[in-house]
């Protein structure tokens, strides 16, 4: 944890808060100057490109409940924001603009703050993979970020990507225009076997209602299911893509976090897996280190 760390930026008698938004959640943690957790909490999604008023929407609810267990108002919190979708200074300076209630704020990417908690301000890479995927590195005081394009023209290895891949295979085997396995006719299955459900469904579906359907691909590709190896493999070669791109840029540790990290890992190319440490804290104490370190 960033706690000895943290101590060095200690203020008397203030509260900082730690936000990690994503697409399919928010969440939140405060700390007090000692480093001490006082309260935390999960709330719905925050990715600001999506939707930018309900996710800031949700950052404040679930800071909200942070601040009641903590017992601390929200108007008392040094906040860092790192948030998905906030990918360069005008997305930044539009939350910074929302009049959000908190003592001071800083925002930046969920990439640069996840980087921060990993490495503990230190140098380092990270590729995150979770509803959408992204890689990120600080070196020598430079910002190194790859992919993190958004579900419609990047994201690779992320569950939106495998969620899609999955959807798509299991229409072509319905149509008897591709092999099927277990995991097709379970996914079909699930529409009723009714190709005009899942093209309806699809119309409103955003990168989280895909990424719903990536756990189910993974645990086939776990059972040597065929389709889903070819799926989940195809995934992996492109989180190992970001990993060794960040490699060559001279990121001395490398980290893949995030909620598919652990189930997609096995997964990797054997020296590629190799290379990966674990990280030294997670994105939410990145946030509360990118707080502080604005004060």
């Amino acid at each position: 944890m960033l706690i000895s760390h943290l101590r060095g930026f200690a203020m008397p008698d203030s509260f900082f808060l730690g936000i990690d938004g994503g697409g399919t959640s928010c969440r939140a943690r405060i700390r007090d100057s000692a480093g001490v957790v006082r309260g935390q909490a999960q709330g719905g999604p925050a990715n600001i490109h999506q939707d930018f008023d309900a996710a800031l929407a949700n950052i404040v609810a679930t800071a909200r409940q942070a601040a009641v267990e903590a017992g601390v108002g929200l108007h008392t919190l040094q906040a860092g924001l790192g948030l998905a979708g906030a990918t360069g200074p005008e997305q930044c300076q539009r939350v910074m603009a929302a009049g959000l209630p908190f003592a001071s704020l800083r925002i930046d990417s969920d990439g640069y703050a996840a980087c921060l908690g990993a490495h503990e301000g230190g140098d380092g890479g990270i590729v995150i993979v979770g509803t959408g995927s992204a890689g990120f590195a600080l070196v020598q005081g430079q910002r190194i970020g790859i992919g993190g394009h958004g579900f419609a023209l990047g994201d690779q290895g992320s569950g939106a990507v495998i969620g899609r891949d999955v959807l798509a295979r299991s229409l072509l085997a319905h149509d008897g225009l591709a092999q099927g396995s277990a995991v097709t006719q379970a996914i079909m299955a699930h529409f009723g076997d009714d190709p005009g459900r899942v093209i309806a469904w699809s119309r409103t579906a955003m990168s989280r209602d895909y990424a719903q359907f990536a756990p189910q691909a993974l645990a086939a590709a776990r059972a040597g299911d065929i389709i889903g190896l070819g799926i989940v493999g195809q995934a992996a070669q492109g989180l190992a893509r970001l990993l060794e791109k960040l490699r060559q840029s001279g990121a001395p540790r490398l980290c893949l976090i995030g909620g598919l990290a652990e189930s997609i890992t096995p997964f990797l190319p054997l020296d590629i897996a190799a290379l990966l440490e674990p990280a030294l804290a997670d994105p939410v104490d990145g946030a509360i280190l990118m707080a502080r370190m604005a004060l």
